[in-house]
């Protein structure tokens, strides 16, 4: 168990993250934007730096992987692995082979300089140096950065295995959304140097604490529109629209009653995901007709993407997405018909940014 326990680094005056509490017994993903401070964190876990208050407790010997391989380039696999090890290169050789059978490595590259091997391999040659020193945790910063998007998913798929065959604890560190939903049993999101949410990809995902990580997680980012709470014939409505066009939504169950409850004739932000929205044909088979009414768009951008389409509106000056079946014909600058799953959205406050309806579950 990894313990960090009210941790702050501040330089001078400007904090880089403050007051940080968690305890980690498995893989955890540290997701953020850049700049906030996750190498000067690994560097504290590793001992290199002392955070300005608080503790680390349960470290022991950590091995880390950077975003650069920092390999010798003129020593081979075996040789840059065996750096750990002084001495060790012979007594080692059979378990280098093993691991690097782990990860993926082609044992006939093992003996090729570093220089020679392409960044996949080098990558791999450096997880195979974290993995020979057996240690206690695996301090991983952006390994996968430097590579290029069909390498970055060859190596998930690795990392992924690894993280089964290895009982010790990880702490990967990215910015990359792919590599955070994909590798992490649980989710750290950071924002300014504070925790937002800690929790599992599907709920960090479908029960976002907070605006902030509802826009940072999902591709395209969650839909964010304005509303006004109103009571119409006994039923909770979210009014919105531009230019003096009504348009409305009806919430639904336990939304409907956080909504009632708390906030009737306020203004609150509706966030929905492209994925919850759907054209005429599709809406009618799920039975959300009813609920959305007159959401008339025009369609500003069109991205074929094989398996779906991707169509783009504007919305209160902001872009919007909806993600439809590649059989919608909808042009560019044509008007489409938009209804919202109900059951799928999300409440924020105005002026705080929480998440209502994650307060009221």
């Amino acid at each position: 168990m990894l313990k960090l326990q009210h941790l702050t680094k501040r330089f001078g005056t400007a904090p880089l993250f403050t007051d940080l509490c968690m305890e980690v017994d498995a893989p955890v993903v540290l997701w953020a934007p850049s700049g906030w401070g996750k190498t000067t964190l690994l560097r504290i876990l590793m001992g290199l730096e002392r955070p300005t208050t608080g503790s680390v407790e349960g470290v022991g010997r950590v091995a880390a992987v950077f975003q650069e391989d920092r390999l010798c380039p003129q020593l081979n696999a075996v040789q840059n692995v065996t750096l750990v090890l002084p001495g060790a290169e012979n007594q080692y050789k059979e378990q280098i082979t093993s691991d690097f059978q782990q990860i993926g490595m082609d044992t006939a590259a093992l003996q090729l300089p570093a220089r020679r091997l392409s960044g996949g391999q080098k990558q791999r040659v450096a997880i195979g140096a974290a993995i020979i020193r057996q240690p206690k945790a695996f301090l991983m910063d952006e390994p996968l950065s430097n590579l290029d998007a069909k390498l970055r998913t060859q190596m998930r798929v690795e990392l992924q295995k690894l993280h089964k065959q290895l009982h010790t604890t990880i702490i990967y560190v990215t910015h990359d959304q792919t590599e955070a939903m994909t590798l992490g049993t649980k989710i750290v999101v950071m924002k300014d140097g504070m925790i937002q949410q800690v929790d599992t990809p599907k709920n960090i995902y479908n029960h976002p604490v907070n605006k902030f990580v509802a826009g940072f997680v999902g591709s395209p980012s969650m839909n964010f529109i304005e509303c006004e709470v109103a009571e119409e014939l006994g039923k909770t409505v979210l009014f919105f629209g531009t230019k003096g066009l009504v348009k409305k939504v009806y919430p639904t169950g336990q939304n409907e009653e956080v909504l009632r409850g708390n906030y009737m004739r306020k203004r609150v932000i509706l966030g929905i995901r492209s994925e919850d929205i759907y054209a005429l044909e599709e809406a009618e088979k799920k039975g959300l007709l009813k609920n959305s009414i007159g959401i008339k768009e025009t369609v500003i951008n069109r991205e074929m993407l094989g398996a779906e389409i991707m169509l783009y509106f504007e919305e209160q000056d902001r872009t919007c997405a909806v993600r439809l079946d590649p059989s919608n014909q909808t042009k560019v600058w044509e008007e489409i018909d938009l209804y919202f799953d109900m059951e799928k959205i999300h409440i924020f406050d105005i002026d705080t940014e929480e998440n209502i309806l994650y307060r009221g579950r």
